[in-house]
């Protein structure tokens, strides 16, 4: 598989490179714009924090093995941040008006309304909300028209969960 940057139109490949027996590509980020990416979320999250002592995230995900999952991992390392869960546009829509949370990872396919379309009505409501697309469909397009309603966008197939979560821990450290 050829991996191709895809941080503001880089094109870089990066990864195996020899042997290339799988000719498919796969779009993510090479080493240099992935800590620029971390960097630049890391400043966003911090830039829009409340002042408040909590801090939550909400997880917008159909697949209830990788939500669980995810969510486990979460609160193993961050046990005093809240997360709330949804399935489905609905239900996101309805916790992100309860509940206002500081973080956002979305999908992008979900029942009902689709994940970006999702992510455009939040923005709108409430544009201090980070969210990052979190996807098992790393498409071209996909990452484009994210682009205009989430601050960041990532592959459930890398191992960026990994570095979020160090990235997340590093933020606070000195505040949970």
């Amino acid at each position: 598989m050829i991996q191709v940057c895809y941080y503001k139109g880089c094109g870089a490949i990066y990864g195996e490179k020899e042997p290339i027996e799988d000719k498919r590509k796969t779009h993510g980020l090479c080493p240099k714009h992935l800590e620029i990416s971390l960097k630049e979320i890391k400043t966003e999250i911090e830039k829009r924090m409340d002042t408040a002592e909590s801090f939550s995230v909400l997880l917008v995900e159909d697949n209830t093995l990788f939500r669980q999952l995810f969510k486990e991992t979460l609160r193993h390392r961050f046990p005093s941040v809240e997360i709330y869960e949804a399935m489905d546009g609905k239900e996101a829509l309805l916790q992100v008006d309860t509940i206002r949370p500081n973080l956002i990872f979305m999908d992008i396919r979900l029942p009902g309304e689709n994940g970006l379309e999702l992510s455009r009505k939040i923005r709108t409501r409430y544009p201090n909300i980070i969210i990052i697309i979190l996807t098992g469909y790393d498409l071209p397009e996909y990452q484009e028209v994210s682009r205009r309603y989430a601050d960041y966008f990532f592959s459930k197939d890398s191992s960026i969960t990994e570095n979020i979560l160090t990235l997340v821990e590093s933020i606070f450290a000195n505040r949970l």
